[in-house]
């Protein structure tokens, strides 16, 4: 079996010259280290000749697997070019590049090049000249990858091409290397390394809010956050949102880092996360799928299994995508026709039909749902809403810690809980029997929640649209709390939510007394309590009889100042 493989720009090659470079492929070099010198001065002329950059990958039995012609930039990983399959390619690869450049060209690897050679992780990467110098050598730089390295690449000798063809891969380099990468590689085998993509404002501060929140969505994924790329936002590039540059930089970090997905705080078009995907070399993810992935693995009852999965076919819909004859496009005209209908289109009818379906299903779980409510409508009813990990099942469980059905999971995590959660509150009442209310638990809202995701959980939200009184649960813990109240009005504004809200503040014991203070201007009747400490909730208890049960509810004294005291509302 051939075992060198001719890749590159090699059409217009005359016979003669590819006649030549399949001989100086098929010459063996040393098996663990160094180079044949005679090879590389002869590929060396050869480059000359063609006025193009020639690339060797060699095994680690001194075999050439492949010859690239061309800059390495203009392939997408050299081992898809590998004659034979997995078990023929070897890990252990020395990768050789003969810069034909005539003007002192650069031996630091940059660019597009230095990401290609990192795929195929090399033991080392021997640069040289194809000059000839004036005294009379090739100069040349052998480099070695290195993780810690801003480009990826760390140098470990220079000087004459056979004083370094003769030469081992720096020990050292190759032995931090080796422990950088199974530091990276031993804890974290099983969980997903994820690069951040992110365009930053002028407000250092919501950046890092937003970044932050980003962040939590991975860990409530299930990934590792390993690397972070920024880039101001400034003029759009409208085919990718982020700069050639910018994505050159954040493919490197990708192999430096061991990153096997990438997600960007921006919503992506279908066109511009093939785009993404083809210049990265590495699948692209954004805000949206991560939020219906979060909730994929959420979804517990059978309503919320059927709510997510409309969601992800309404979103992915538009993004099918295929290659070959049988997704591709038909052709018209004598000679032109395709085979018939293709697969692409097959698969969008199939998924048509099965949103129609899950529609029909969603329908008779909303009417399901209104059945319920009709025989509730004796017990009035309050929905907590608000932002992810507010605090919203701690409190419902804090109210209704004996209600039957037990506690609903309350974790540190973004969208913990997803169906609807109703909990009977029973009020004492001296001398007569109990007032009872409905407490229902809704999911979390985020900032630019996604439309497919709205759209499939309308029968869900209609809790929050048909309860008598919304309870607002702010976090006052959290920096950016004022952004995620603001975002939580306007979500309920687009719902048409139009019963009365009270604000409940939350997590009183680990807030700052600025925030006290900011949210007593912006919410003079808010009502302040601590879920886990379960400070305040007589205040709110009292305050829910006042306003079922009495006509003229009492006016509720307003917090104490200072910082580390409770406000006193029970």
């Amino acid at each position: 079996m051939k075992q060198a493989h001719l890749a590159g720009r090699t059409r217009g090659l005359r016979p003669s010259q590819l006649k030549q470079l399949d001989r100086l492929s098929h010459r063996r070099h040393p098996d663990d280290s160094g180079a044949d010198v005679f090879t590389l001065e002869r590929l060396a002329e050869l480059a000359m000749k063609l006025e193009e950059t020639l690339h060797l990958l060699i095994d680690d039995r001194g075999v050439c697997r492949l010859l690239w012609v061309g800059p390495l930039g203009e392939s997408d990983r050299l081992d898809r070019h590998l004659q034979g399959g997995s078990r023929r390619r070897s890990r252990q690869w020395r990768l050789i590049s003969t810069l034909h450049e005539r003007r002192s060209p650069e031996l630091v690897p940059d660019g597009r090049d230095a990401v290609i050679a990192l795929d195929v992780q090399p033991e080392s990467w021997l640069r040289y000249q194809a000059v000839i110098s004036r005294s009379g050598i090739r100069s040349g730089a052998l480099w070695v990858p290195d993780p810690t390295a801003d480009g990826g690449w760390s140098c470990g000798e220079t000087g004459d091409l056979t004083m370094l063809c003769r030469c081992d891969t720096p020990a050292g380099h190759a032995h931090r290397r080796g422990e950088t990468l199974q530091a990276a590689q031993e804890p974290t085998a099983t969980v997903e390394q994820v690069l951040l993509l992110t365009l930053t404002g002028t407000d250092p501060a919501r950046n890092e809010r937003e970044l932050a929140e980003l962040e939590g969505l991975t860990r409530s994924a299930g990934a590792r956050t390993v690397a972070v790329c920024r880039q101001r936002q400034g003029q759009i590039n409208p085919q990718t949102l982020w700069g050639t540059g910018k994505l050159q930089e954040a493919a490197l970090d990708i192999r430096k880092h061991g990153a096997t997905l990438v997600i960007t705080d921006r919503e992506l078009t279908p066109v511009q996360a093939r785009n993404m995907e083809r210049l990265l070399d590495s699948p692209v993810m954004d805000r949206s799928e991560l939020i219906l992935d979060i909730f994929a693995q959420r979804a517990s009852s059978a309503a919320g299994r059927l709510q997510v999965e409309l969601a992800q076919l309404r979103y992915r819909l538009p993004r099918l995508k295929g290659r070959g004859l049988s997704l591709s496009r038909q052709g018209g005209g004598i000679g032109t026709r395709g085979p018939g209908e293709t697969q692409l289109e097959k698969d969008r009818r199939a998924i048509s039909r099965r949103i129609e379906h899950l529609g029909r299903e969603l329908r008779q779980l909303g009417a399901h749902r209104a059945r319920l409510r009709e025989g509730r409508q004796d017990l009035p009813g309050v929905a907590l809403v608000g932002y992810t990990n507010a605090g919203k099942s701690s409190l419902l469980n804090a109210l209704c810690d004996r209600a039957p059905g037990g506690p609903v999971q309350a974790e540190n995590i973004l969208f913990a809980t997803l169906d609807p959660t109703t909990r009977r509150l029973c009020l004492p009442k001296a001398g007569a029997a109990p007032r009872e209310l409905l407490i229902t638990d809704t999911v979390g809202f985020i900032r630019e929640l996604p439309a497919p995701l709205m759209q499939a959980f309308m029968a869900t939200l209609e809790e929050t649209r048909n309860a008598d009184q919304l309870l607002l649960v702010v976090d006052l813990g959290d920096p950016d709390w004022q952004g995620q109240l603001k975002a939580v009005h306007s979500i309920l504004d687009g719902l048409g939510c139009e019963q009365p809200r009270q604000v409940l503040a939350n997590q009183i014991d680990r807030c700052h007394a600025g925030a006290l203070e900011r949210i007593r201007e912006l919410e003079p009747e808010a009502l302040y309590l601590s879920a886990t400490l379960g400070t305040g909730l007589k205040g709110l208890r009292t305050w829910l009889e006042q306003t079922f049960w009495e006509s003229k509810p009492e006016t509720v004294s307003p917090p104490v100042t200072e910082p580390t005291g409770a406000p006193p509302n029970g």
